[in-house]
């Protein structure tokens, strides 16, 4: 289980989380909508590790890891978890194989064949062929995406965040992503954190819905019951209106 309790972080005098609580419970697919400056993206890189919280509590499995070290991330925390990025993050100057390659490597146990053997599996999961020695320049949009997410399965974690994963993809590409995702969850036995705005998208994929305003998580609800919520600002932002400041 992951535990968000009043979590705040703050640039400057600008509050980007205030406060904000989550729980995603073991095997959930939950999802956090918003607008965009909203602080989605802040919340999964404090919960990474890249992004020092200035307040409230991260607890995973049980154990406060808020104050962890990038020592004690690397050790305890990023072998169980991983982040998919928006765009990817791939080194263009890498092939895919070595960016695949990058995050078993702080898993100091496997061996060079073991290693080798999780980046052929991890592609063919996300239904790619052996592109190892493919570069990041020669695929498509959605061939990017399948590669960072297969990056982010390589390690075998408990946990899968995703920062819009289907951000720039055409509705044929982000279904299929979103199909991906809740494969890999029922296979891989995982729990995933999925920030987005495609709202069709995480009401078809999620068991609960969140929704980050001001810093905080001002409404949830099922993904089932998403249309039938009595919340003033979250069915604005969910029916597309402009009312929101």
């Amino acid at each position: 289980m992951l535990e968000i309790i009043k979590l705040s972080k703050a640039f400057g005098a600008k509050k980007i989380l205030d406060e904000t609580s989550l729980t995603v419970s073991d095997h959930e697919i939950v999802s956090v909508i918003g607008m965009s400056g909203t602080g989605k993206s802040v919340l999964l890189k404090s919960i990474i590790g890249l992004l020092a919280p200035d307040d409230g509590q991260i607890i995973l499995d049980g154990q406060d890891i808020t104050d962890y070290s990038e020592q004690q991330y690397n050790q305890h925390v990023r072998p169980i978890m991983s982040m998919v990025f928006q765009e990817g993050a791939l080194w263009d100057s890498m092939t895919v194989g070595q960016n695949i390659d990058l995050a078993l490597k702080i898993q100091k146990h496997l061996s060079e064949e073991e290693r080798s053997g999780r980046i052929e599996q991890s592609l063919e999961m996300v239904g790619l062929p052996p592109i190892q020695d493919q570069y990041p320049e020669e695929l498509s949009g959605g061939m990017i995406k399948r590669v960072a997410i297969a990056r982010a399965i390589a390690t075998q974690p408990k946990y899968l965040l995703y920062d819009e994963p289907t951000t720039g993809l055409d509705p044929v590409l982000s279904n299929m992503i979103n199909d991906l995702i809740v494969d890999l969850n029922n296979r891989l036995g995982t729990t995933s954190l999925i920030i987005s705005h495609d709202i069709s998208g995480v009401e078809r994929i999620s068991d609960r819905i969140g929704m980050l305003y001001e810093g905080k998580i001002i409404h949830s609800c099922s993904a089932k019951e998403l249309w039938q919520q009595d919340h003033e600002i979250f069915n604005q932002f969910i029916h597309g209106k402009a009312k929101i400041k």
